[in-house]
This record gives C-alpha cells, sequence and structure tokens, in this order.
C-alpha cells in the first residue's frame, strides 16, 4: 500500500497546530528522531507526547506526523537507537498505539462524519483556525470555547482515521523485527489500529 505523501517538507507544517501552538517546529523534531544527536532524539521523543499528542488529544499536525512516524520504523537508523534503554522502535510504536486511541475506535465514522461537517459555517471554521495559528496565545486560548473548534477537532479524527491503514501497515511489519520489545509494542498498537473505523478524511 503505498503512503500518501509524508515527507519531512509536506504538508504545510505552518499551517498545522499541536498542543502548544503552530506546527512549525514538528519537522525539525521528526528528523531527530533517527539522528545521532541521542539528546535531540528524547526531545523529539518528549515532544511527540506532550505536543502532537497531549494526553490523548490530537491535532491536525498528529495525522501527517503519524504518517512520517510509521514511515521511520523502516528506516535503518532506527534499529540501532534507543530510548532511555528502550529500542527507539518500541517507542514509536507505543506512540502511534496512542494515536490509535485518538482516533477514537468507539466512535461510529458517521458520528464523526456528522460532527465534521463544515457546511454552513465555512466562515467561522476558517476564522477560528486562523486564530489557532495566531502567535496571540491569550486570543488562541479564547477560541477553545467556540463552537467551530468541535468541528476542526473532529476533522481531526477524520484525518487520524484515513492515516489509520498506512499506520497500520507499518507496525505489521514490526511483527517480524528482531528485538521482542519491539515485536510486543508492534502487536500492542496493531490491536489498538485495528479497533478504528476507516473511511476516509475530511476532504473526502
Amino acid at each position: 500500500m503505498s503512503r500518501p505523501g509524508n515527507g519531512l517538507g509536506e504538508p504545510d507544517w505552518s499551517r498545522l497546530f499541536h498542543a502548544y501552538g503552530v506546527a512549525a517546529d514538528v519537522p525539525a523534531h521528526l528528523e531527530a528522531l533517527a539522528g545521532d544527536d541521542e539528546r535531540a532524539r528524547i526531545k523529539a521523543v518528549d515532544h511527540l507526547w506532550a505536543a502532537v499528542i497531549h494526553q490523548g488529544t490530537p491535532w491536525s499536525a498528529t495525522p501527517p506526523a503519524a504518517l512520517v512516524v510509521a514511515g521511520l520504523l523502516s528506516d535503518p537508523r532506527t534499529a540501532r537507537r534507543r530510548v532511555a534503554a528502550v529500542p527507539l522502535r518500541a517507542v514509536l510504536l507505543d506512540f502511534l498505539g496512542e494515536v490509535g486511541e485518538a482516533a477514537q475506535p468507539e466512535v461510529p465514522q458517521e458520528e464523526i462524519r456528522a460532527a465534521a461537517d463544515p457546511r454552513g459555517r465555512e466562515a467561522e471554521i476558517a476564522a477560528t483556525l486562523e486564530t489557532l495559528l495566531s502567535e496571540d496565545a491569550e486570543e488562541s486560548e479564547d477560541v477553545w470555547d467556540e463552537e467551530a473548534i468541535e468541528v476542526i477537532m473532529a476533522q481531526v479524527v477524520l484525518d487520524l482515521r484515513a492515516a489509520v491503514p498506512y499506520l497500520a501497515e507499518a507496525v505489521t511489519a514490526c511483527l517480524a523485527d528482531e528485538e521482542p520489545e519491539v515485536r510486543d509494542a508492534a502487536s500492542k498498537a496493531l490491536a489498538v489500529l485495528k479497533r478504528v473505523p476507516t473511511g476516509g478524511s475530511s476532504g473526502a
């Protein structure tokens, strides 16, 4: 299965957001995951768990970031890296399992699609998104009280679900990894991803 565009130059990360604001910093962290700098690698892992997935909540940066992480599972460099004595691939697989949980596998696809329907609210949604991407921290905080945010976040879940088949494919390949910890993490992540309803992104 071929993946949608998921190179570090795609998408326009400055138009996406994570738990702490604009996601323009995400590509550098993703690049560091398989790099030689151990300190940068640890910071990158922390960024995944603190910003890209924050307390189980996905953001618009989460689907493309997850696709990049999935691609790193087959990168030979990740086979040699560790984070606090844990194989890096196991850490990345745990993250993808959390991404699967963030896709709300217990909620029917029809319900998420209905919540993500932007019809008649396009201008309000666009304005809310611009506020989210604003450098004004106080203004961005206030936006979470607006109704349009529910539509935006539902669209995020749809986009996550659209990515799940590609994530599951990458995770499945790790079931044959040489490291027992990696195989175990892959099994757990795959169990979560298989529960997620799929059926297209918010743009479908």
